[in-house]
């Protein structure tokens, strides 16, 4: 744990749903809960800089879930309502109190269906760019992140190659779709390569650990770890559809009554028409549209992953919300 979470008296624990075991959080009791949902392909970390920040007025929790880091891997059982039905029982049993929920990607989606679904343990929520829409299918096909799902999900199958094949076949074509529209650089190919081969490593001589490396910035050391410790077949019930049964976005959003704190991030589109990002701007105009509660959108300056690139202006939104609207 970082030293910061642990200062603020953060601890790490596990809580059993009766059938997974979810990985957790949870801050001192300064004020009324807040429970952070990570999005796909990392844990609970992706909150490590934001809850610091949060940790003297609510009790801050952030979750890991089913498919991701230490929390219970279950192939073939990836869909949004048992994952709603393990935070359920998390907001039961853990919490035990109506809570604001934030959630980021997919885990903003996953917020969405626990207002709708269980409103009495939700307080407000907090949708940090969730693909609303777009993570269902086939829209996904229309977002370049298909492409990240598809490389997950090989690397779930036996002889795929592990977290080094994927980031050395996968890293330099995500940057390249980047570097189409976005002010980046491409990583040297040699740097790609140099890193699969330490990954390999890493892997052989510390088989089922994360793969970290100390002298990378924070951020992408958070990144790296997670998505080392990530069950491709979550990725792969997104590319096969099977992610949303019996779940349908626009009828949730419609029994939606709880406030709602919208942060879009930035987004482009790529030369074949792909969103590279989670929604554009007349997504979010269908989201609001259908959202009966009370609304509130905030246009960020940053990449999809919002608590790890711009946690401090997060923090204030959702502090100044939470005062103007939520407790009002």
């Amino acid at each position: 744990m970082n030293r910061a979470l642990a200062k603020a008296g953060f601890k790490e624990r596990d809580f059993h749903t009766g059938e997974v075991i979810l990985n957790y959080v949870a801050g001192p009791d300064n004020g009324p809960p807040l429970v952070f949902i990570h999005g796909q392909s990392v844990t609970w970390e992706e909150y490590t800089f934001i809850m610091p920040l949060l940790a003297h007025r609510f009790q801050v929790f952030a979750v890991t879930l089913r498919g991701h880091g230490k929390s219970s891997w279950t192939p073939g059982r990836y869909t949004f309502n048992r994952l709603g039905e393990d935070m359920t029982r998390f907001l039961e049993q853990v919490v035990g109190r109506p809570a604001v929920i934030a959630g980021n990607s997919s885990g903003g989606v996953l917020a969405a269906w626990l207002a709708a679904n269980v409103p009495e343990r939700v307080r407000a929520i907090v949708l940090e760019d969730p693909p609303l829409f777009r993570c269902d299918w086939p829209s996904i096909k229309t977002t370049a992140v298909y492409d990240t799902f598809l490389a997950f999900s090989r690397r779930a199958i036996p002889g795929g190659g592990g977290y080094a094949r994927f980031f050395g076949d996968h890293v330099a074509s995500i940057a390249r779709q980047a570097a189409q529209v976005m002010n980046t650089k491409v990583p040297p190919a040699f740097v790609v390569k140099v890193l699969a081969r330490l990954i390999a490593a890493k892997e052989a001589l510390s088989p089922g650990k994360p793969v970290d490396f100390w002298f990378l910035p924070p951020l992408l050391r958070i990144i790296m770890r997670g998505t080392s410790q990530f069950d491709g077949n979550f990725s792969r019930a997104f590319v096969e559809g099977t992610a949303g049964e019996n779940f349908d976005h626009a009828e949730t959003l419609a029994r939606i009554h709880q406030p709602v704190l919208f942060l879009h991030a930035l987004f482009f589109k790529l030369a074949d028409g792909r969103l590279l990002g989670a929604l554009d701007d007349d997504d979010v105009a269908r989201v609001k549209a259908l959202v009966p509660g009370p609304w509130q959108y905030v246009r960020m300056d940053c990449g999809h992953a919002i608590a790890l690139e711009a946690p401090q202006q997060e923090a204030a939104e959702i502090m100044a919300w939470y005062d103007a609207v939520v407790a009002g």
